[in-house]
């Protein structure tokens, strides 16, 4: 009888195993096939995007890899795409180790310049009890934008101008998820795999976001004109660097490939 469920435990997971990759393989090929008829380019990797911001969830664990990197225009915007995981390790009382992966999809689009730093994800129990203990957030004039979701920038003014009633109203319209204007980017990140319904509702927030900047935030951050499809953005090809900021890749123990 135990021989017999042994078998039977093989053979579940010898399936689990075939149908996983084939709907990886299915993922893939339809990400190939949109970037395809949307004249992105696609990679299967490319482990210098993991190195482009060095905040949550890019500073954390070790191997980091990039996969499925997709490049291209999303509404006139230079746009980038990948999966990211990474691994992190940990030790129970007894001494053994164990390994977990963790996967994120990654959305971007380049800026014209370099903007003030600013994050929004979903207000939850684990945020809101950060509040209480004093870690608290910039409160918007919409109450439904409070409590929907979580603001931090160095620069409250910034955080204001940047999420105007419309802005707010229309991200309200759309899925809960993390952002974070970064520099000359503006990047967002979830749990799970890349696929196209999700990559679009990504790049859609993210543009939601940079068309409806005012133009004289842009104007006071060194960019003469409202952004357009001829304003040039830094390329989102390769990670960029902050004039001053560090160049240095992340240490060995990121066991970047």
């Amino acid at each position: 009888m135990a021989a017999a469920f042994f078998v039977v435990v093989v053979l579940l997971a010898v399936a689990g195993g075939i149908w996983s990759y084939q709907q990886a393989k299915k993922r893939r090929q339809a990400l190939q096939q949109y970037a395809l008829a949307n004249r992105w380019t696609y990679v299967p990797r490319d482990d210098t995007q993991c190195m482009r911001w060095q905040r949550s969830p890019f500073d954390e664990g070790f191997d980091r890899r990039a996969l499925n990197v997709l490049r291209g225009a999303f509404r006139s915007h230079d746009m980038l795409a990948f999966d990211y995981q990474y691994k992190t390790q940990t030790t129970d009382g007894q001494g053994r180790s164990s390994t977990q992966t963790h996967h994120y999809r990654i959305c971007a689009l380049a800026l014209p310049t370099w903007l003030p730093y600013l994050e929004v994800g979903p207000e939850n129990v684990l945020t809101r009890l950060g509040g209480a203990v004093g870690l608290r957030d910039i409160e918007l004039e919409s109450e439904d934008f409070n409590r929907k979701f979580r603001v931090h920038a160095n620069d409250a003014k910034f955080a204001y101008d940047v999420l105007s009633a419309r802005t707010m109203a229309a991200l309200l319209a759309q899925p809960v998820g993390h952002w974070r204007i970064d520099g000359n980017t503006i990047v967002s990140w979830a749990t799970g795999a890349l696929a196209v319904p999700e990559l679009l509702a990504g790049l859609n927030t993210l543009a939601t976001v940079v068309d409806g900047i005012p133009d004289f935030v842009w104007h006071d951050n060194g960019v003469p004109a409202a952004p357009s499809p001829a304003t040039p953005q830094a390329p989102i090809s390769a990670p960029a660097t902050q004039p001053g900021a560090p160049t240095t890749a992340p240490p060995p123990s990121g066991g970047m490939a």
